[in-house]
């Protein structure tokens, strides 16, 4: 994945968590308790970075699968 678009990624997931805490504090449904608001943050922080890099891996394996099967299709037609 091209570095650019991961820094959007990122940029986009700080943006939505800070929302998301933003809203969740509003309404009520977190308390205000930080060190609470601090687990729950990190807890989803360390979910997602486990998410984007499973589709790192999964996108670096079809890369690879593609080259391999481009490499190979010159001698499969000869």
């Amino acid at each position: 994945m091209p570095r650019p678009e991961l820094t959007r990624m990122g940029i986009a997931f700080a943006v939505a968590l800070v929302a998301m805490s933003y809203l969740a504090i509003d309404a009520g449904v977190v308390g205000v308790n930080s060190g609470a608001i601090k687990q729950r943050i990190e807890t989803a922080q360390a979910s997602i970075v486990r998410v984007a890099m499973s589709q790192h891996q999964l996108a670096s394996a079809a890369q690879a699968w593609a080259r391999r099967d481009h490499q190979k299709q010159p001698s499969a037609t000869e």
